[in-house]
């Protein structure tokens, strides 16, 4: 999460929220009362360095229990009255796209959904670490481009297929990208004048 305490907007980074946001999205927050937030709300929680979003998965008069959609238990910190957070209103999307982010009874429906799919990722991943030694038969993402935060969206074809995040981390955009594709290890690309968009294709500029 990059953003300061003070901030309206923040980057999303990280895994934990993922299925919710894709790293390198922006989050647009709002100041909000304690006793006004909901079981299933997006927070911003600025208790702690770095900075993290979660979910509000429980809450009565005097606290409230987070937890990401991806992790496996609550947060060891509870929120209470006096805690710095503000609530995830709306999120854009690596093309601009501005959506809503759910909070209440749809949001805790997206941490339920999300909670099954870790589940299933879970063996998924045992399949992954067995085809590894043929990544040489994925199809690469040879398209490439860049937004002026830095966030840099790979596909195939028109297909997304990950993401990189302006501190270099990158991440496929669901576990299923990685059976099919593979970012290329060389790239080369040439930026066509003001356009955010570089193509890259078998390492040659295009």
């Amino acid at each position: 999460m990059t953003g300061t305490r003070t901030a309206s907007e923040v980057h999303y980074t990280g895994n934990s929220m993922r299925g919710a946001f894709v790293p390198g999205e922006m989050l647009f927050l709002a100041e909000t009362a304690f006793e006004t937030l909901q079981v299933g709300d997006v927070v911003v929680i600025f208790e702690r360095t770095p900075y993290y979003v979660h979910r509000i998965v429980e809450k009565n008069a005097s606290d409230a229990v987070t937890m990401g959609d991806n992790n496996d238990r609550p947060d060891p910190l509870r929120l209470t009255p006096d805690s710095r957070l503000k609530l995830v209103v709306r999120a854009q999307s690596l093309n601009g796209t501005v959506r809503a982010v759910p909070g209440g009874a749809a949001g805790m429906e997206m941490f339920r959904r999300q909670q099954r799919r870790r589940k299933i990722l879970r063996k998924a991943g045992i399949l992954i670490r067995s085809i590894r030694p043929l990544k040489f038969l994925r199809i690469p993402a040879h398209t490439e481009t860049r937004f002026r935060d830095g966030t840099i969206q790979w596909s195939c074809f028109g297909i997304p297929v990950a993401a990189s995040t302006p501190d270099g981390k990158t991440q496929y955009l669901h576990w299923s990208k990685r059976l099919f594709f593979r970012i290329p290890t060389q790239k080369t690309a040439m930026e066509f004048g003001h356009s955010e968009e570089i193509k890259i294709k078998e390492g040659k500029e295009s």
